[in-house]
């Protein structure tokens, strides 16, 4: 039995790997490839023209019309791309092209086994309903007793905008739980349809972009947010709309013990729940940063300064961070959903009223961290809001 558990480690680990490889690369590798495939083309063309009347033989007239196939081709598929490319542009403010396929694939349960991620409830959001049934039990034709959210604090008639804390250098902890199927969302929130946001900088890369789509992946702005939280705009309700507040700069912070959530300069988030009516659900994620360390970089030195103004000026942060090379510590990482935050309708919010709810969701995040502390990261140091 020993083998089957060393190959389920090697896959979990190459899993990881591959996911942390593919988060820092897979945009740059997109416009690699689109960029290589457009030169090659040229290139190729330039070449078939100029040698074409020069070819007398069979086999060269045969070589001629393999690469000339294979011209055809490569431009064929420049051209459908390109041109779904541009007939698709702004999809991700659309609430993209989700796919259910790629949120259930098996690997994304190797991946949360890893660390291993979990996503808890809290208390007083917790029902447990025996006629609720569990993916795996549905199939075994089991009956099981779940514990879910109550419906009644998450109708489905209503949507949801969630505060993810912290952001780590990732935020792989929001990927397993809200983006995939790997710890059965669709089973503790019944009839709800988890959103991810994400800069908009990650939709300008080819493939790249229809990646991120089909999980679920929305962009980070006022027009894709507000679009899921408008049922007149997306037709539907239900939707749970994750934001990862702290965003990039927040990146920067990250390290084992500390959790340091950058909410003083944030009132957007709380100014579009207002305008909706909206409830703010909190959420932080214990373990978040435990699963690098990173070059120290305190505010006001040099390599911070320039840290910075990289990240104002590109949108995506630079963390120097380390563990064993680019895998992450197996740390656990266990995400707590606190309960909803009721907020009035008001289209044109004041500064005291944006500035109040603020205030209290912080309260709520504050008590939320401190109550599930000492269960799941007791030796980490205090929140400190930046």
């Amino acid at each position: 039995m020993k083998h089957p558990r060393a190959f389920e480690q090697i896959f979990q680990h190459v899993t990881a790997l591959t996911w942390v490889s593919m988060f820092l690369g897979f945009a740059v590798t997109g416009w690699i490839v689109w960029l290589s495939l457009i030169s090659w083309s040229v290139v190729e063309a330039y070449h078939l023209s100029k040698i074409i009347h020069a070819s007398g033989t069979t086999s060269e007239s045969e070589t001629l019309l393999r690469r000339g196939i294979k011209l055809t081709l490569a431009i064929s598929f420049i051209f459908t791309y390109g041109l779904f490319w541009w007939n698709d542009r702004g999809s991700e403010e659309r609430g993209s092209h989700p796919r259910i396929i790629m949120r259930t694939l098996p690997v994304w349960k190797k991946l949360q086994q890893y660390f291993p991620i979990n996503l808890v409830l809290c208390e007083d959001i917790m029902d447990v309903n025996p006629s609720v049934k569990s993916a795996r039990s549905a199939q075994a034709g089991e009956h099981q007793t779940v514990v879910a959210s109550n419906p009644s604090l998450f109708p489905t008639n209503r949507n949801y905008l969630v505060g993810y804390h912290p952001h780590g250098i990732f935020g792989v902890g929001a990927f397993v739980n809200f983006a995939t199927e790997a710890n059965q969302f669709s089973t503790l929130f019944p009839g709800l349809k988890p959103w991810i946001t994400t800069l908009p900088i990650n939709f300008k890369a080819p493939f790249h972009r229809d990646f991120l789509m089909s999980f679920n992946v929305i962009s980070a702005t006022y027009k894709g947010i507000s679009y899921l939280l408008d049922p007149g705009k997306c037709g539907s309700t239900g939707n749970f709309v994750v934001i990862v507040m702290g965003g990039a700069p927040e990146a920067l912070d990250s390290r084992p013990g500390k959790y340091i959530f950058h909410t003083n300069k944030r009132y957007g988030f709380f100014k579009l729940a207002l305008m909706t009516g909206t409830p703010l659900v909190p959420c932080v994620s214990f373990g978040e940063p435990n699963m690098y360390h990173q070059v120290r970089n305190p505010p006001g030195c040099r390599l911070r300064t320039w840290q910075d103004k990289f990240t104002e000026f590109a949108t995506f942060s630079t963390p120097l961070f380390y563990a064993r090379a680019l895998l992450p510590y197996r740390t656990p990482i266990n995400t707590v959903v606190g309960a909803p935050i009721p907020v009035p309708k008001v289209p044109i919010p004041t500064r005291e009223q944006i500035s109040s709810l603020k205030e209290l969701y912080l309260n709520q995040l504050n008590q939320l961290f401190k109550r599930y502390k000492p269960i799941y990261d007791p030796n980490a140091c205090d929140l400190e809001f930046f």
